[in-house]
């Protein structure tokens, strides 16, 4: 039987083991987090569409001008009227969004700027949570809204629905009561949202047309349509596009939810901040996996230097060191990753981010660290090659 060479050099001291493994697991963590705090800054930005049950909403309308979701550029309302009577589509739901003007004040703290979000009511079939549904539906029965429960606690805002309901509450100026809550999430912009029917909402920003009924523009249309064939789908928004196409753009749903997370990863410092840290984690491991790995070639130099005497040829070598490599990588690997499945849930308590440990995350993780352990493998085995066996004894 032969023996797991590197195996034993790697746990032949239970200290170092620990201290290498330690060293790869704060690389693999520090890899976590960057791709964390990206992929969760980018997300959340699209977070308002995970309101919406994909398979209904398929379609989408915005604003030509709107380059981003975050931007305020409306388009009529009577396109969104005239898209609905096309044969192809079943309804439609309009989406309105207020950031610049909306500020809401909590009794007993100052007004601060808050994301308003308005839902016209009239197709519960939109919503992907059926009980969201409800409680709007209750709450707008009661000219009444619902909160955010991830936004900041700077706000006010009480963490228990019968605390909340005994709250005052203002929405520019006008008093709004709050008798319930959803969860959504913060983002660039958004330190936190409140939930209404459109039509609410349309009471405390009077000021949202130029004609001076607030719902005859809106903010994002969205589509539910007979069809599910792509390319069908394709053409049917090049169809509503041609309705008005200098004033709006219609896409599937999907394709802007890519879009908006495109724009920010390489349109903004975003996508190239956390790419750099991240690449720094992986740095930052491969040079700590070199110097474990260096200093245990340089340890068992004489044990390698018999084996190499004895015949052994570098294929052998490759093979234990590269070994090795792999076992540190498992080793740093995994209780990386469980601390930063931890971190994630405690940041998104703390923060209102939506950090997921989704599978692509942990593969991608996973392979930097094999990697980065066995490109410092391979450094650190040039020293038993250049090395004299009969120099050692």
């Amino acid at each position: 039987m032969r023996t797991p060479l590197a195996w034993k050099n790697l746990t032949s001291s239970f200290g170092k083991c620990v201290l290498a493994a330690t060293g790869v697991g704060f690389a693999v963590v520090l890899m976590f987090m960057q791709i964390g705090f990206r992929n969760a800054l980018i997300d959340n930005n699209v977070q308002i569409l995970t309101l919406f049950d994909p398979r209904v909403a398929k379609l989408a309308i915005v604003s030509r001008a709107r380059y981003n979701l975050s931007t305020e550029q409306r388009f009529s309302r009577q396109i969104l009227l005239q898209a609905s009577s096309l044969s192809d589509v079943r309804s439609v739901c309009a989406v309105n969004v207020e950031r610049g003007t909306s500020k809401v004040k909590v009794e007993g703290k100052p007004a601060r700027p808050i994301r308003s979000i308005g839902i016209e009511l009239d197709h519960p079939a939109f919503f992907a949570d059926a009980e969201l549904y409800a409680e709007l539906r209750s709450a707008d029965m009661r000219r009444a809204g619902l909160v955010d429960t991830r936004s900041k606690s700077s706000y006010g805002f009480a963490t228990t629905v019968g605390e909340l309901r005994k709250q005052t509450i203002e929405l520019n100026g006008k008093s709004l009561q709050i008798v319930g809550q959803f969860k959504l999430g913060t983002d660039f912009g958004n330190d936190g949202s409140i939930l209404t029917s459109a039509a609410l909402q349309a009471d405390y920003f009077p000021w949202r047309s130029r004609t001076g009924d607030p719902e005859d523009v809106v903010d994002i249309g969205l589509l539910d349509v007979r069809i599910s064939d792509i390319d069908e789908l394709d053409r049917l928004a090049e169809k509503i596009e041609s309705l008005a196409p200098d004033q709006i753009q219609v896409k599937r749903t999907s394709q802007f939810i890519a879009r908006e997370k495109d724009f920010w990863a390489k349109a903004t410092p975003i996508g190239k901040i956390f790419l750099i840290g991240t690449l720094m984690g992986l740095v930052v491991g491969a040079i700590i996996c070199y110097q474990i790995q260096f200093t245990d070639i340089s340890e068992h130099m004489p044990e390698f230097a018999t084996l190499k005497a004895m015949g052994y040829g570098p294929s052998y070598f490759w093979s234990v060191i590269l070994c090795q490599s792999l076992y540190l990588a498992c080793l740093g690997f995994l209780p990386g990753l469980a601390a930063s499945i931890g971190l994630y849930a405690l940041l998104a308590e703390s923060s209102g981010l939506i950090m997921s440990m989704t599978l692509d995350r942990i593969v991608l993780v996973w392979s930097l660290t094999l990697l980065m352990c066995l490109v410092s493998g391979s450094l650190a085995i040039r020293k038993l090659f250049t090395t004299d066996p009969a120099s050692l004894f």
